[in-house]
């Protein structure tokens, strides 16, 4: 960490301990120099940063004053925390909501780089580049290389909001019969898009001329690819000349010391479409996805790529180049990886205790979610009753599949969650 950055981190914790509350001055340069220790460039710098972030504003010749944006932030927060949709229950726990842990957001800083982005005013007052900012482009091919044994250039990838977008994108650039298989019907929302193309939507099938894969997220509860049958698909659509769609969904996540090599790398990109996302990473509501297309299609797209606006934000991506480029994403990943595999085998050990007599337990290599197959009478029912929110992937009267996630929850709360869900079942 910079000195300039623990200059900003000192004043912050100050404001959330509510030592220095809006509208409070902030205390002078050569004051600051004595209280921290370090140089008067630092501090400079540290203020600048802070006004530019929004913690302070600055009064001409009086100095600088904390605003109201922390303030106003925590009270959004607990709004949301307080909306509920008309009818909803109220649970006391949620292992239902698959998202981030605010522990390891990076939102204050990814905040930084968007302001950082949205001061770059000629690349802003331009349209964005079709297939995607160039310099994005660039730094994704040196992650997915560094990340994946991908080895392609910045004119293999196409940026977009989404994998709806690029799937649409790479639909016409795919020869031959007009046919595609899902691992599962779970995948419908791209189903009706290949459907809508004139494709005929199997599930399962290996003699479909396009399979759709997601190597790293098998099933809900994180089942990841063994090398064997990687092989096998790699060789299945060399030989018969057709198309893989890996879906590199949760591979950040894959926990086994193993390497899960891509398919797109072991054939070279050859029949493979490589589809990444950087929403489950980064943060949910940063919506930039890639696409690396297939050798073969690469020619053919240059001739399409003047059709397709781009649809990812101009200034996400530019804010995404830095962000990679500084080794943010990284550290980031690692970090939060190391939490979730902590939360996982958390709950894996409360369930284990609660529920390992009368329920099967399972969890993948990958992922948040744990499956528990319950069974017993009106177990629906009593699951339903329940103060801990859970999915329930599959039901009959008295047998059940119960999705748990440990994303949200905090570490803390999980035994008791776990405790609470058992105590609601046994009743």
């Amino acid at each position: 960490m910079k000195v300039y950055e623990k200059v900003c981190e000192y004043y912050i914790n100050q404001m959330k301990e509510g030592a220095l509350k809006p509208g409070d001055k902030m205390p002078s340069i050569r004051t600051s120099e004595k209280i921290l220790g370090v140089s008067r460039t630092s501090i400079e710098t540290g203020f600048l940063q802070l006004a530019a972030d929004g913690y302070i504003y600055s009064v001409e010749k009086v100095g600088y004053f904390v605003s109201d944006m922390l303030e106003n932030n925590n009270a959004l927060e607990k709004q949301d925390e307080q909306v509920v949709k008309p009818g909803a229950k109220l649970y006391e726990y949620d292992l239902a909501t698959i998202g981030e842990d605010k522990t390891v957001s990076c939102l204050n800083l990814w905040r930084r780089y968007m302001k950082s982005a949205l001061r770059q005013e000629d690349r802003l007052l331009s349209y964005a580049d079709n297939q995607g900012e160039y310099d994005l482009r660039q730094e994704i091919a040196a992650y997915v290389r560094k990340n994946r044994n991908i080895i392609c250039s910045a004119d293999d990838v196409v940026i977009g909001a989404g994998f709806q977008n690029l799937l649409q994108i790479l639909i016409p650039l795919i020869p031959g019969e007009k046919t595609i298989s899902f691992p599962t019907k779970d995948f419908m929302d791209g189903a009706i898009l290949f459907k809508s193309a004139g494709f005929a939507v199997n599930f399962r099938d290996k003699d479909s001329h396009v399979i759709y894969v997601t190597p790293s997220y098998m099933t809900k509860w994180g089942d990841v690819m063994p090398m064997k049958r990687r092989r096998e698909l790699a060789e299945h659509v060399t030989k018969n000349n057709h198309l893989l769609i890996e879906d590199d969904y949760q591979n950040e996540f894959v926990y086994s010391s193993k390497p899960t090599p891509s398919l797109y790398a072991m054939t070279g990109g050859e029949n493979v479409a490589f589809l990444g996302s950087f929403s489950r990473v980064l943060l949910p509501s940063v919506r930039i996805s890639f696409l690396i297309l297939p050798k073969k299609a690469r020619k053919e797209y240059l001739q399409l790529r003047g059709l397709y606006n781009q649809t990812a934000s101009k200034a996400e991506q530019i804010a995404l180049t830095q962000f990679l480029r500084d080794g943010h994403l990284d550290r980031h990943i690692k970090k939060i990886k190391r939490l979730y595999d902590d939360k996982r085998n958390l709950m894996y050990e409360a369930l284990q205790k609660h529920f390992s007599d009368n329920a099967e337990i399972i969890m993948g290599e990958s992922g948040m979610e744990l499956a528990v197959k319950l069974k017993g009478d009106n177990i629906l029912a009593r699951i339903e009753d329940s103060q801990v929110a859970v999915n329930i992937l599959e039901a009959s009267e008295n047998a059940a599949t119960m999705l748990i996630s440990c994303s949200k929850i905090e570490s803390e709360n999980i035994y008791n969650a776990i405790q609470k869900l058992n105590d609601s079942l046994q009743k």
